[in-house]
C-alpha cells in the first residue's frame, strides 16, 4: 500500500533543484516606467524545461510583499494599489517546451498612468502542469509517494512618478553566538522603492586593515528596515585588543548613482573568541 503526499516547491527568483525541470532566465523583472512613453510596459523571460522530456507549463500572476527579513511573502490581493497583479497579462498563458528548448514568456503590465508614485509589485508564477510522483521510503512498512508540483516565481517590480531608493545603516552592534562573533545590522529603506545592496565588512586597527569580507546582498522593501546577522571572520585578526569594524554597503539610488553608507562599531578581542 502506498499514501500519496501533495508536495508544492517553491523557488522565487533563486537556483532551482536538480529534480525540478524548469529554468527561467531572468530571474526577476525590473521596469522604470518613467522611460516608457505608452500606457504599458513590456518584458520577457526564458523557460527551459527537462531536457529529456516535453514539459507542459501554465503560467499566472500572484502578488508579493518583502518582509523585515528580506524575504517575499505571498499576499492575497487586498486591494492594494501596489498590487499589479491584475494588470499583468502573459502570451502565452499555457504552453509546451519541448526536450531541450527554450519558450519565450512575453509579459504585458497595462494602465501604467494609473499606477501611484513608487514602486508597484507582481510576481510570474510558471508551474508545470504534470505533477511529478517520488517514491518516499519509511520504517512503517507502508510505502509512500510524494506528489510534487514545481512552481518558479519570478518577481516583477515597476518603478512609476516619483520614486526614490534611499538607505541608511540605524544599527550596527556586535554580538557573541555559541560559535563566535557576530554582526547585528538593522538597515532602513526610506524610500517607496525597494534598494537591493551589496556590502562589506572591514575590520581595522589604527589606520591599517586587518582583513575584509563580503556580506550576502540582501533586499530591503520600500519603507521598511531589514534586520540581519551575520558571522565575523575573525581568522587573519592575530593580536588581542580593540579594533573598528566597519559595515561600507552599496546601493543605486532612483538616478542610477552608486550610493555608499558605512556604519563603525568597536571590536573587542580577547583570547574567547
Amino acid at each position: 500500500m502506498k499514501k500519496k503526499i501533495l508536495g508544492l516547491l517553491i523557488a522565487l527568483g533563486i537556483s532551482i533543484p536538480t529534480y525540478a525541470s524548469i529554468a527561467v532566465s531572468p530571474t526577476r523583472i525590473e521596469i522604470n516606467a518613467n522611460k516608457i512613453r505608452n500606457n504599458y510596459v513590456t518584458a520577457a523571460v526564458e523557460v527551459r524545461g527537462d531536457n529529456s522530456k516535453p514539459v507542459r507549463f501554465r503560467a499566472y500572476p500572484g502578488y508579493f510583499t518583502i518582509s523585515d527579513k528580506g524575504e517575499m511573502v505571498l499576499e492575497d490581493t487586498k486591494n492594494d494599489p501596489n498590487d499589479i497583479s491584475k494588470k499583468v497579462r502573459f502570451v502565452p498563458s499555457e504552453f509546451t517546451v519541448p526536450p531541450g528548448k527554450t519558450q519565450k514568456l512575453r509579459i504585458n503590465v497595462a494602465n501604467i498612468s494609473s499606477l501611484p508614485d513608487g514602486e508597484s509589485r507582481a510576481i510570474l508564477f510558471l508551474e508545470d502542469v504534470q505533477a511529478k510522483e517520488i517514491d518516499v521510503p519509511t520504517t512503517s512498512g507502508i510505502g509512500a509517494q510524494l506528489v510534487l508540483k514545481t512552481r518558479v516565481g519570478v518577481p516583477i517590480y515597476v518603478d512609476k512618478g516619483k520614486f526614490v531608493k534611499k538607505a541608511e545603516i540605524e544599527t550596527l552592534d556586535i554580538v557573541k553566538g555559541k560559535d563566535g562573533l557576530y554582526t547585528e545590522m538593522k538597515i532602513l529603506s526610506k524610500g517607496n522603492s525597494k534598494v537591493r545592496y551589496i556590502g562589506k565588512i572591514q575590520v581595522i586597527k589604527g589606520k591599517k586593515l586587518i582583513t575584509e569580507y563580503n556580506l550576502e546582498s540582501k533586499v530591503i522593501g520600500c519603507e521598511n528596515s531589514l534586520t540581519v546577522r551575520e558571522k565575523i571572520q575573525t581568522e587573519k585578526i592575530k593580536e588581542a585588543g580593540d579594533y573598528t569594524l566597519r559595515a561600507v554597503l552599496s546601493y543605486y539610488d532612483q538616478d542610477g548613482i552608486k550610493k555608499n553608507i558605512k556604519k563603525d562599531a568597536i571590536l573587542q578581542i580577547t583570547g574567547e573568541i
